[in-house]
């Protein structure tokens, strides 16, 4: 199975890859794109893929616009950190619609619907009942699925659980990603954000931008910047600013009235 990435986050891209890879060993990821512009160029320079996986805000726009300036034949799988878009993903070629962060078992589903829908060179398209019902039961995980309530740190050469309860954020510096409890400890973590950011409970952390993942009890208060970004305050305090985009302030506004 040939499948493309349309990805600008790298981390995500490669962890989309990895999934993939687990779920069938045989797939062969043809490029990782990041842009709009450079995707029409592809599309219209090399063979059609069997499958690819569109992220809908990239770097240069929306991946609507690749669909809109070109005329593709293969199923699409959309994948995004929102579901608004769900209702505009069903005038395309769309099988399925997945919510960041993905999960294996969400796509272990959309790979065998992809499967029971399609052989190559020949594309059905996905009833839109069928995507409305995908989506409920991508929420539902998402509320009921089974969440770490302890993370290994490291302390003085040694490896010890940590209480998810006692964390404030977790945040990257110099490539290395550290955690800091409401005490105002800090500790090394031997994970990628994007890998805690699947094992948290999404009610409890919030993902605010690529550097911090958050818990609430660590937000003092937040201040409106322009372009309708947010800068928090938290507790502890941390030297690096930590900003809200303008695209995560409604769900960050939803998540933290929970």
């Amino acid at each position: 199975m040939n499948v493309v990435i349309i990805e600008d986050e790298s981390s995500v891209a490669h962890n989309l890859s990895d999934l993939l890879f687990e779920v069938n060993p045989e797939i062969k990821i043809l490029t990782v794109l990041e842009t709009v512009k450079g995707s029409i160029r592809w599309f219209k320079e090399n063979s059609p893929p069997d499958i690819a996986f569109f992220d809908i805000k990239i770097a240069d726009g929306s991946s609507f616009e690749i669909l809109e300036k070109t005329t593709l034949n293969f199923p699409i799988i959309f994948t995004t950190a929102f579901d608004e878009y769900a209702l505009k993903a069903f005038k395309y070629n769309s099988i399925d619609y997945l919510l960041k962060p993905i999960k294996k078992s969400d796509l272990e589903k959309a790979i065998l619907k992809y499967k029971n829908l399609y052989t190559r060179d020949k594309v059905i398209i996905n009833n839109n009942l069928r995507l409305i019902e995908t989506i409920k039961e991508i929420k539902k995980s998402a509320k009921t699925g089974a969440y770490k309530s302890s993370i290994l740190v490291n302390y003085r050469h040694q490896l010890i659980p940590l209480a998810v309860d006692d964390i404030a954020y977790f945040y990257l510096e110099n490539q290395l990603v550290y955690c800091k409890t409401t005490s105002n400890k800090t500790y090394k973590v031997s994970k990628r954000l994007d890998q805690l950011e699947n094992q948290l409970n999404p009610n409890d952390f919030f993902r605010a931008n690529r550097q911090f993942i958050i818990s609430k009890q660590s937000v003092k208060f937040a201040n409106s910047l322009d372009k309708r970004k947010l800068k928090l305050v938290l507790v502890p305090e941390n030297s690096s600013e930590v900003i809200i985009s303008k695209l995560k302030v409604p769900l960050f506004k939803k998540w933290i009235k929970c």
